[in-house]
């Protein structure tokens, strides 16, 4: 199973659409998931024309989204347990307490900070994809591909 995964996108603030890149690199995922700060939900419909999408809403996001979506996902995939959450609402260094959040996750996405992170703590992959539209502090713009199959694979792209 092949996973795209995006966070942090806040269309239209930092750009009006995802990036082609990113787009054509999601096709042939089976699904995406949206780690939260889409802020606008056309982001979803946009996203949703390649492959089912789960997402989570972040703290930049719309009332109307916090409605939609809930604050977190635990979902099982290929045998694997995931976690996804934005972030935002986690006490204390994410990377120090996201295993606190999601104890039986293989797998943990997250957003909030901007910053890629693609390490195993604590044998749980912990998953920032960064952001396609908002690199901040990063050098690059950045999504990620997760790959599930015996072993899990995971990938973040920089442009």
């Amino acid at each position: 199973m092949k996973i795209g995964v995006i966070s942090d996108t806040h269309i239209p603030y930092r750009a009006k659409q995802i990036p082609d890149l990113v787009l054509d690199s999601f096709q042939g995922v089976d699904l995406i998931v949206h780690a939260g700060d889409l802020v606008q939900e056309e982001v979803l419909t946009s996203l949703a024309e390649i492959a089912p999408v789960k997402a989570v809403f972040g703290n930049v996001d719309s009332p109307e989204l916090k409605m939609k979506l809930p604050e977190k996902l635990e979902l099982e995939l290929a045998g694997y347990k995931i976690g996804v959450i934005h972030g935002h609402n986690v006490r204390g260094h994410l990377l120090n307490t996201l295993s606190y959040v999601f104890p039986d996750a293989d797998i943990i996405i997250f957003g909030h900070t901007h910053k890629q992170c693609n390490k195993i703590i604590n044998g749980q992959l912990c998953f920032n994809p960064g952001s396609p539209t908002d690199r901040r502090m990063e050098k690059n713009y950045s999504f990620g591909i997760i790959e599930l199959a015996d072993e899990i694979k995971a990938e973040i792209i920089e442009f």
